[in-house]
């Protein structure tokens, strides 16, 4: 019998992966925050398997210091970091910020994006300016002045998932799986990875597993004519690349394969 070995005990390979799904699906909701309130609640429920983005006009201001900063600043803030009893210490006074959990704070600014982890769904979602919640070093949230708009889009996601099937003393297994890190790193995807020793001869012909190291994604070979190929066996794997023999896939065969499926 075939043994499946999780990737994630594979420190070279420990990656969350999640590709952007049905775009029908997305909205988009303006939530107004005031730089006198901390931690204001919004109405947004962040969902499970979800992307969530941000964006705020560049030209929309508010200030954490009506005397230093009379005219305001935009949400990246200030870049003087924050001291202990800060909304979040260590990055820019004057930031928007974001709480999704119960102890997990997202510097968000003017635009960007973060994964809602499983554990956030159905959390309401807080927003904030990084300012002094104890008001220890000055006048905390109380000489603030401003309210800006934020942009607010989830967007659902489908994990991709990804399998190298190979022989035990397969020498393209490491490279494959370095490459197939690298592409996802590059291409800014995320994915499930599995890897799937095949031991014995009916393990191939069930598996339809036609040489060492095969890579399918989502159950599919990157390679498309291998569909035709019959011969099942336990035996290594040669692609042809630019014009050569090689033991594994390239970077390149990975990554056109994993953007037909973006």
């Amino acid at each position: 019998m075939k043994r499946l070995i999780n990737i994630i005990a594979f420190a070279i390979l420990a990656l969350q992966v999640f590709i952007i799904n049905n775009q029908k699906d997305i909205l988009a909701e303006v939530v107004v925050v005031h730089a006198n309130e901390a931690w204001q609640r919004t109405d947004i429920i962040l969902k499970s398997n979800h992307t969530i983005k941000w964006q705020v006009k560049e030209n929309d201001y508010w200030s954490f210091n009506t005397a230093m900063f009379p005219e305001g600043h935009d949400v990246d803030g200030i870049p003087v970091p924050a001291l202990e009893s800060y909304a979040l210490p260590g990055e820019n006074i004057g930031m928007l910020l974001a709480k999704t959990g119960e102890d997990r704070i997202i510097s968000m600014g003017l635009s960007g994006s973060d994964c809602v982890r499983p554990d956030e769904g159905g959390n309401y979602l807080y927003l904030t300016i990084n300012d002094d919640l104890l008001g220890i070093f000055g006048e905390g949230f109380k000489d603030n002045n401003g309210e800006i708009l934020v942009t607010i889009t989830q967007i659902p996601r489908r994990v991709a998932k990804i399998g190298i099937l190979f022989i035990e003393g397969c020498p393209g297994v490491l490279p494959t799986a370095k490459y197939i890190n690298e592409v996802i790193t590059e291409e800014d995807i995320d994915v499930e990875i599995s890897l799937i020793l095949i031991e014995t001869e009916g393990d191939a012909r069930q598996l339809h597993f036609t040489g060492s190291p095969t890579v399918r994604i989502n159950g599919a070979d990157i390679e498309t004519n291998i569909k035709n190929i019959k011969d099942y066996a336990l035996r290594s794997r040669l692609y042809t690349i630019d014009g050569r023999k090689s033991g594994c896939p390239s970077k390149d065969m990975i990554r056109d394969a994993i953007k037909k499926i973006k």
